[in-house]
């Protein structure tokens, strides 16, 4: 004679365990009502529990109790649980597919509200007994509580989804915080939202991280390197059992991955900006600061993803930068230099270059422009010695460099807390490191096993290689005045002898070195005009040499026939 049961209790998520009805009080009710019907609790007086949505057919726990319930259906009569919405909350179709997959084995269904009743037979007072006389008084309204549970649950996600839809909409956070982050609740109009704030014990890395990358001084293989050295750790969180309810292990805790790296560096929620499919992958600005500015975000992203503000929208572009579309159109030509830099004096556009051949068949080079204007061409001899005349009759301001000087000391400054509290993280991390290596050798001098000593002497190798790579790291970032003026030294002396750098050919094979050199010494690159007139606009540091002005303070006249002199 059957009289043993099973009980399932299930909860949707862990939070909803704190929040609603708990995975113990469902417990506590129905052992009562085994208890009460004199039932054996099967197996071994065990729960059956879950942390999982309701929602799903198949569900990890849930499937290993019919598996059991199915191999046990002689022992077993009946399967209790708190409430319908407990056993499914998908409708009456998947309700019904467990009710019957339950009968074929002659289990029934208990649940603590009472809804389902026990079968009853039509014919019970002629003494026969058919399959079609066999009905259940309450399936309309177990059906009915089976469809209510499962429109319940689609209500709460249109409320809850759809809030959480139009927060992220306006620029507001609504998951747990990214790493870098924590989570601030804020009122607005009297309503609370969340936004995200920085986490100053996390935050450093990846400040780090974009800051690196952005230099472009740094293989992004150098960059792991340099954040592993100051510590850098993923997060830790705790790994669940099926249920959710018995913590198993821990995941994260490692070091940083180059892929990892990567994949941090393309999310622009680390300079402000939400990019979600609640946006549909369109970017607008968070109601909070990033970590970084979007410009740090896109020189650290290299062109792969840019974001560009036009008016007042963002825009995510792929595979650009700025200088793309110039690289596209202006190709370095070793034989015109200067056709990049030296623009048209009628459109300001950059000049062409091109060899034309003349009835004698000689080439001609020659710089030239008819941009929608008429056409305007210079002999390449004639363009670069008046190129090379001005720039040779230009010099840097001495003013200036003691000027400069001090603006680079004063930023030193600034920077000096930064550049010591990362030294400081990586001497942190060399004492923890040193700290392990000692428990290491404590251990390595108790252990018998040649096996456990083995394994300790490779541990103590890797901890030892990792603190020389520390150490490598920590002698790397010290910088000190006496660097700061070799520096400016060394600036001083490019300055001083600008005219050889931007004449100088061998520097022209990269459009973007060439451009960058020109830049700073004109406050705009100048037309052809200008270099002729000697009116191009310099930047501040830079000036004309005295005997050049004083040769065009002389020309105050155009140039003609002398008259004669009486007498």
């Amino acid at each position: 004679m059957k009289k043993g049961c099973v009980i399932y209790c299930r909860v949707s998520t862990s939070k909803q365990a704190q929040e609603g009805e708990s995975l113990d009080a469902q417990e506590k009710i129905c052992r009562n009502i085994a208890k009460d019907k004199g039932y054996k609790i099967m197996p071994n007086n065990k729960v059956w529990r879950e942390s999982f949505s309701g929602r799903k057919d198949s569900r990890p726990i849930f499937d290993k109790m019919l598996d059991y319930v199915k191999k046990h259906s002689k022992e077993i009569d009946c399967l209790i649980f708190r409430n319908i919405d407990r056993l499914t909350r998908g409708g009456s179709f998947p309700y019904e597919k467990i009710k019957n997959e339950m009968t074929k084995y002659h289990i029934k269904l208990l649940d603590s509200y009472g809804v389902i009743q026990p079968l009853r037979n039509a014919l019970e007072g002629t003494g026969f007994k058919y399959p079609w006389s066999e009905y259940s008084p309450s399936e309309r309204a177990e059906k009915m509580e089976a469809d209510l549970t499962q429109e319940e649950v689609r209500r709460i996600l249109i409320r809850t989804i759809g809030r959480a839809i139009e927060l992220v909409g306006q620029g507001y956070h609504v998951s747990p915080p990214y790493d870098g982050y924590k989570n601030k609740k804020i009122f607005e109009n009297g309503k609370k939202k969340t936004i995200q704030v920085e986490n100053p014990s996390r935050s450093k890395y990846y400040k780090k991280m974009f800051q690196l990358r952005a230099s472009g001084r740094y293989s992004d293989e150098e960059i792991v390197d340099k954040l592993n050295a100051i510590g850098f750790k993923t997060i830790s969180k705790n790994k669940w059992d099926k249920a959710h309810e018995n913590i198993i292990g821990k995941t994260g805790g490692v070091p940083l991955a180059v892929k990892q790296l990567q994949r941090i560096i393309k999310r622009p929620i680390y300079c402000g900006v939400i990019c979600h499919k609640w946006t549909h992958y369109q970017p607008i600005k968070a109601k909070y600061d990033g970590l970084v500015d979007i410009e740090t975000f896109n020189k650290a992203n290299k062109g792969k993803m840019y974001i560009r503000k036009i008016n007042d929208t963002l825009e995510t572009v792929h595979n650009y930068s700025p200088i793309m579309a110039d690289r596209k159109r202006l190709k370095n030509n070793p034989l015109f230099p200067f056709k990049n830099v030296i623009l048209c004096p009628y459109c300001n556009k950059p000049f062409l270059g091109s060899s034309s051949k003349g009835k004698s068949g000689k080439k001609f080079p020659t710089y030239h422009c008819s941009r929608n204007h008429k056409y305007f061409g210079v002999n390449k001899i004639e363009f670069e010695n008046n190129v090379k005349k001005f720039i040779e009759g230009i010099e840097f301001k001495k003013d200036f460099i003691d000027v400069i000087e001090e603006i680079f000391i004063n930023e030193y400054r600034k920077r000096q807390k930064e550049i010591t509290r990362f030294s400081s993280d990586l001497s942190s991390n060399v004492a923890q490191l040193k700290a392990e290596k000692e428990q290491a050798l404590d251990a390595l001098m108790v252990a018998s096993s040649k096996v456990v000593k083995n394994g300790i002497e490779e541990r103590i190798d890797k901890l030892e290689e990792k603190i020389l790579k520390v150490q490598k790291q920590r002698n790397g970032t010290e910088v000190s005045e006496y660097d700061i003026k070799d520096f400016i030294g060394y600036a001083k002396f490019l300055m001083e002898h600008c005219d050889e750098l931007l004449l100088n050919t061998a520097n022209m094979h990269n459009l973007r070195s060439q451009q960058t050199l020109f830049g700073l010494v004109f406050e705009e690159f100048p037309n052809y005009k200008d270099i002729v007139n000697g009116t191009p606009k310099l930047s501040l540091v830079f000036q004309q040499k005295k005997t050049s002005r004083d040769e065009k303070s002389l020309m105050v006249a155009r140039r003609g026939i002398e008259p004669l002199l009486p007498g």
